[in-house]
């Protein structure tokens, strides 16, 4: 159980650095991904690949020489990860060979690969490729919720990744766009690709170009008899008016703003606004030189990508809390189980309150998946999460251990509070009237008077292992009981 707390953290720390490493190079990127995945999955080979119409093309691969080589392309149907983008999320395979209807897969015959896992990659809502790891010796065991949730971690971070970099090739070509426009529209008066104008002193068009007339949808005589306030929105005339003013007054001698401007037919334009002021030999104000550009696709542009900044921010956010949640019931998961029990047993040497734990199982779980299927299961280890969650008070941690394992962390309280919960604990699972047979819980009660130096438990994580050790004397006291052990 430690090993896989261990693992947890371990896997976090790796992805986290991987986080860090600069985008662009995505053959580094890759290679990164690949031998950490590889290192901590214990699985000799990794592919990160990319899918499109029915064909797999390998980007990455490690080890170089191991028959599968960058840029070879096979029809999707003849690879394993055709099943993830049938599923559409996370397979994990522990011994192919052990399942009928994949020992013939060309895979399969072709390489024996025995072991795989795999996650698709996502970029703006469609699945990009996957990052998947394989080896041709079979698992003892099948793949743990902890490896499972840090490859789907390391997916989730990759695709970011590979999201980002196509959030940063739009930017760059809207950019490039607006580059290109800015240098077209440079020029003789007559003839500037952008919208340019001579305004009297009193805001008057004395002369305007085509540009400006295509821009705000006006023809030159009707745009020459009317002035800019005519139609500048009104939420940015007094803002410009306050431009024009210190122009007029000598306290500067340009400006710029983006504005909006009505156009001919009544929406919006925006412009980004460049005015100089023209002085006559005296230094009186003689003409304003206004040169207008129409930013409206740029303005789209930048809602656009704040979207899209938003949306990663919250994907970030997401990621945060898919590594201390558990995915199936919403309850915490381990990490954030001994984190708190780490912090509480601090706390106790503190201020020398006792510390309890409640470790629950339901009883005979694998016949019910047995008997109903694993959905059904999973709805009912949620029905048992809510029960729980009705019990167990809000300074308590709740988290699913594993599997159909819960535990409940109690701060500052004694062995009787703690066995009146667990009791309340088992009462409430039992009397779920929404599955398909009743469940019960076998429930093992552990409480820590003291952590004065005295005590037997040198560690948090004994704590935890003597509350395992009640559960199980449930267990063999006929199940459906609460038992309870001080330390």
């Amino acid at each position: 159980m430690q090993d896989r707390g261990d693992f947890s953290l371990t896997g976090l720390r790796e992805l986290h650095q991987l986080s860090l490493l600069p985008g662009g190079d995505f053959n580094a990127l890759y290679a990164a991904y690949l031998e950490v995945g590889r290192s901590l999955l214990g699985l000799s080979i990794g592919i990160v690949s990319r899918i499109k119409d029915g064909d797999y093309e390998v980007l990455a691969v490690q080890p170089v020489d191991d028959g599968i080589s960058v840029g070879d392309h096979f029809p999707l149907g003849d690879t394993y990860c055709s099943t993830v983008i049938s599923k559409q999320g996370s397979v994990a395979l522990h011994h192919v060979g052990e399942l009928e209807e994949m020992r013939s897969h060309p895979v399969y015959v072709g390489m024996q690969l025995e072991s795989y896992m795999a996650v698709p990659l996502y970029v703006q809502g469609e699945i990009f490729g996957t990052l998947n790891f394989s080896d041709p010796v079979p698992r003892r065991e099948p793949f743990s919720i902890e490896e499972m949730e840090f490859l789907e971690l390391m997916g989730r971070s990759l695709s970011q990744a590979l999201e980002q970099e196509k959030l940063d090739q739009q930017r760059q070509f809207a950019v490039n766009k607006m580059e290109e426009n800015m240098a077209l529209f440079e020029g003789a008066f007559r003839h500037a690709a952008i919208g340019m104008a001579i305004v009297s002193p009193e805001g008057g068009w004395m002369r305007v170009n085509p540009a400006l007339c295509n821009i705000l949808g006006y023809d030159e005589q009707a745009l020459l008899a009317s002035d800019f306030q005519t139609i500048t929105h009104p939420d940015d005339l007094e803002k410009d008016l306050n431009q024009v003013q210190a122009l007029l007054a000598g306290k500067r001698n340009s400006y710029w703003m983006k504005k909006r401007y009505f156009h001919q037919d009544g929406h919006i334009v925006w412009v980004l606004l460049a005015v100089s002021i023209v002085r006559n030999a005296d230094g009186t104000p003689r003409y304003f030189l206004s040169q207008i550009e129409d930013v409206s696709a740029q303005v789209t542009a930048e809602r656009v990508l704040r979207q899209k900044q938003d949306e990663l921010e919250q994907l970030n956010q997401e990621l945060a809390d898919m590594a201390r949640t558990d995915p199936l019931t919403g309850l915490n998961n381990r990490l954030v189980l001994m984190e708190s029990l780490r912090q509480e047993y601090r706390r106790c040497e503190r201020r020398g309150e006792p510390i309890s734990v409640i470790f629950m199982d339901v009883d005979h779980f694998k016949q019910y998946n047995d008997s109903y299927g694993h959905m059904e299961g999973d709805v009912a280890l949620q029905a048992v999460a809510a029960a729980l969650r009705q019990v167990i008070r809000d300074t308590d941690v709740l988290a699913r251990y594993g599997g159909e394992e819960f535990v409940a962390l109690l701060p500052s309280a004694n062995a009787q509070a703690a066995e009146n919960v667990a009791e309340r604990c088992r009462q409430a699972v039992a009397g779920i009237a929404s599955l398909s047979q009743p469940v019960s819980l076998s429930v093992g009660v552990a409480t820590l008077m003291s952590c004065d130096g005295t005590d037997a438990v040198s560690k948090p994580e004994a704590l935890l292992s003597a509350a395992d050790q009640a559960l199980y004397a449930a267990k063999e006291a006929g199940r459906n009981r609460v038992r309870t052990t001080l330390l």
